[in-house]
């Protein structure tokens, strides 16, 4: 049940020693990778009785990922909602669930940065997108926020650099970069579906 995972997973993150290696993941933005997977993880073990209203994005991905019979439970209710006066004030709990994750991660990644390695590995490998890093520059002693600003600013400007390239090369209809499109979106406003304010 999604509800049950996040309580569980949430006292797995306070409770179980933690390496650097298990908070930070390498491949994209560690917190956009660890909510996409959490937030997988939810929608395929949705319990019906537990998310009432959703967002856009987040009905679209029950409909691809969750139990079928859950989905169409989640769906019915969200229909009779639909009909009631107040309806377009509620709030998606995925969304919520997600934010409520995202939050602990953060405080979770804010405390482990007095850890060299840690800090070698956010700031040199895999640097954060520009709304995480934001996030966590509010949360963070000031003696690291000057290498986090740095680790952006890195990104920000091979972004630069390599999005003029393909601009250039598909005006003049030469081979791209595949995926560069994606990564530069991913930096600007986090992965698709994260961020969405509950």
């Amino acid at each position: 049940m999604a509800g049950q995972k996040l309580r569980h997973m949430a006292q797995d993150n306070r409770t179980r020693p933690r390496k650097p290696s298990d908070t930070f993941r390498a491949d994209a933005c560690p917190l956009c990778a660890f909510l996409k997977e959490f937030q997988s993880e939810c929608v395929q073990s949705l319990n019906h009785r537990l998310a009432r209203t959703l967002c856009n994005f987040h009905t679209w991905l029950v409909a691809k990922l969750a139990d079928a019979g859950a989905a169409a439970d989640i769906f019915l209710r969200m229909l009779e909602l639909s009909l009631e006066a107040d309806s377009s004030r509620q709030s998606c709990d995925l969304c919520k669930w997600v934010a409520d994750q995202e939050h602990r991660k953060i405080e979770e990644i804010a405390q482990k940065l007095d850890e060299p390695d840690s800090l070698h590995w956010l700031c040199e490998q895999e640097p954060l997108c520009l709304p995480h890093a934001r996030k966590l520059l509010d949360r963070v002693p000031n003696e690291f926020r000057d290498e986090i600003i740095l680790s952006v600013q890195r990104l920000a400007a091979e972004l630069k650099g390599e999005l003029t390239t393909l601009s250039r090369n598909a005006k003049a209809r030469l081979p791209i970069r595949p995926g560069l499109l994606g990564r530069a979106a991913e930096y600007l406003v986090s992965k698709r579906g994260l961020g969405v304010k509950p």
